[in-house]
């Protein structure tokens, strides 16, 4: 898997970092801060359903190579928030589970530096041609 950061490319509120990917997968870090959080110092769950969007979309057109990567435009997301996160740095994850030439399906995952599962999701993506990333 190739790392990189994409800093250009997103919101300065879900710059997320680390970005590995692989076929059909993703991987990546993100700095929760206290702009972040909400009047009971968690993170704010809108951050969290978004950092979930942007890691399985990522997943959903992922590749090595750049000339073959698709952009993934959201379906549908179903996002299950499991505990709390507060300051410090979240793991995200997300692969396909399926789908065609133009559907892919994912699952992911966003766990804090301890490994406890903060959310899990399932989500639907219409993918774009290879290249469109």
């Amino acid at each position: 898997m190739a790392s990189e950061t994409r800093p250009d490319a997103q919101s300065p509120i879900l710059q997320i970092e680390n970005i590995e990917r692989g076929v059909g997968s993703a991987s990546a870090t993100y700095m929760v801060k206290a702009e972040h959080l909400n009047r009971k110092v968690m993170l704010h769950g809108a951050i969290v359903a978004g950092l979930m969007d942007v890691i399985m979309t990522t997943a959903a057109g992922c590749h090595p190579d750049p000339t073959q990567r698709r952009f993934a435009i959201t379906l549908s997301l179903s996002l299950n928030f499991v505990s709390a996160a507060g300051p410090g740095t979240l793991r995200l994850q997300a692969e396909t589970t399926g789908g065609g030439k133009r559907t892919c399906f994912c699952e992911g995952r966003i766990e804090d530096s301890n490994g406890n599962p903060i959310a899990t999701a399932q989500g639907a993506f219409k993918l774009l041609e290879p290249g469109s990333e």
